[in-house]
């Protein structure tokens, strides 16, 4: 990706890379992945193919930072603020406000894009690799033998797992409940 998420920018750049990404997520809501072209993004975005390229290796590069603009907005960084313990708990309730949040678009883009489908397996692994990584540093340090990044994994995959039933699945369900789902998966797994 030529543009490095996370790096100071612009309010040029901001408000290209933002119509850019709004351009993506309209037409995954509107057709598959796959038959989206580079021409369509910039012609709804209104923007020359040269700017897309400028930020852009190809439209892999750009859904993923799609995904990356995604995972920000859950406030991670609210993650560090409390006490390692409510780790989890912070994740999974920033999740699935997101997740319910964008209810619609989700279920938009499932209509043209399958949950089996490439794309959704690729968000969903950016996903769990973000959790992860937010997780292993915010979860309190264990004493026994199994890796701290692989109890991390199994957290990420577990509220994954949740709101993938809850939001892709479309379970009517609400975050008292599924927190509930959660921990019983967590603590008393069948």
């Amino acid at each position: 990706m030529k543009y490095t998420p996370g790096q100071k920018m612009n309010r040029n750049a901001a408000r290209t890379l933002a119509a850019f990404s709004e351009s993506m997520f309209l037409l995954l809501g509107e057709k598959e992945f796959d038959k989206i072209t580079v021409n369509e993004i910039c012609q709804r975005c209104d923007y020359p193919r040269a700017t897309f390229y400028n930020y852009f290796d190809d439209k892999y590069d750009l859904v993923d930072y799609c995904w990356y603009q995604l995972s920000k907005d859950i406030h991670l960084d609210v993650v560090q603020a409390r006490p390692s313990g409510d780790a989890l708990e912070t994740v999974f309730d920033e999740a699935f406000r997101l997740f319910s949040d964008q209810r619609d678009l989700l279920n938009r883009i499932v209509a043209h894009n399958p949950i089996d489908s490439p794309l959704v397996t690729h968000f969903l692994n950016h996903f769990t690799r973000t959790m992860t990584t937010i997780l292993s540093t915010g979860m309190p340090k264990r004493h026994g033998q199994t890796p701290l990044v692989l109890v991390a994994q199994y957290y990420a995959n577990t509220v994954l797992l949740v709101l993938k039933w809850v939001f892709l699945s479309q379970h009517e369900t609400t975050l008292a409940e599924a927190r509930t789902y959660l921990k019983e998966l967590l603590t008393k797994p069948v």
